[in-house]
């Protein structure tokens, strides 16, 4: 049966696919049909802190708390998952980043264009838990190996 920390990296995971599934329909709503814009109203800032609260934040907290989990056993199954949630993270908000260029002026508020960047910093920290992780655990297997030889 897997760890607890390996649920909660899946749990970032999911919350982190989910995220930039949010950000970039939101982004590609914002363009609209033909580039002018959305056909009904809508708030982008509330928009955007829901999104980013809802499933951005919690994403990272997750990450943070599998690190703090596995701090006294390194599981390489967590180490992995954080790992592709960080690359998951910087591609999807590189992809974000991208169609906010075609987003039209009128609907640009402050703050939509830091989103993308503050989170592909978060990817690369996430990415980062995850191969420190993963030096952990493979670490953790070697000395087991030198005691039992």
């Amino acid at each position: 049966m897997a760890k607890f920390e390996t649920w909660v990296a899946l749990g970032s995971l999911a919350l982190g696919v989910m995220f930039i599934a949010l950000i970039i329909s939101f982004y590609n709503f914002l363009v609209g049909p033909g580039g002018k814009g959305p056909q009904v109203f809508v708030d982008p800032i509330g928009v955007l802190v829901l999104i980013v609260s809802i499933a951005g934040v919690p994403c990272l907290i997750l990450a943070g708390a599998v690190l703090g989990l596995s701090r006294s056993s390194a599981g390489r199954t967590s180490a992995l998952i954080l790992l592709i949630t960080g690359i998951i993270l910087i591609a999807g908000m590189s992809a974000a980043r991208i169609a906010f260029t075609h987003i039209n002026s009128l609907f640009v508020v402050p703050g939509m264009d830091l989103v993308p960047l503050i989170f592909i910093v978060g990817g690369i920290g996430v990415g980062a838990v995850g191969g420190y992780l993963l030096n952990a655990s493979n670490k953790a297997r070697r000395n087991l190996e030198d005691e039992i030889q």
